[in-house]
């Protein structure tokens, strides 16, 4: 499993463009290939949102992350969304297996 935290910033705030965005992260939550998502990425948890910006939290397994890029500059071209920002994350078990190396 590869998994990301996954923050995607909403680029306009206003009404029309907020809905249109949980709309469109309510429907990427249940089904990620139903907004253009390549079929292998899974939500393994979230979305949750944040209450300090205009932005969505979730974590994914993406066994290949360069396949979302098309998704990803879809939704930035066409300006709903600003900029996203993917982190790969690994178990806490696995720090551990590192700091037994140091």
């Amino acid at each position: 499993m590869a998994l990301y935290l996954d923050e995607v910033w909403l680029k306009d705030p206003s009404p029309e463009r907020m809905k249109e965005f949980v709309r469109l992260i309510g429907m990427a939550a249940k089904s990620p290939a139903s907004i253009g998502a390549p079929q292998e990425v899974r939500f393994v948890g979230g979305p949750w949102a944040s209450n300090e910006e205009p932005k969505v939290i979730f974590l994914v397994d993406i066994p290949n992350h360069t396949p979302t890029f098309q998704i990803f500059g879809k939704l930035v071209s066409q300006g709903l969304v600003e900029k996203r920002r993917l982190t790969p994350i690994v178990e806490w078990s696995e720090v551990e297996k590192m700091v037994t190396q140091l």
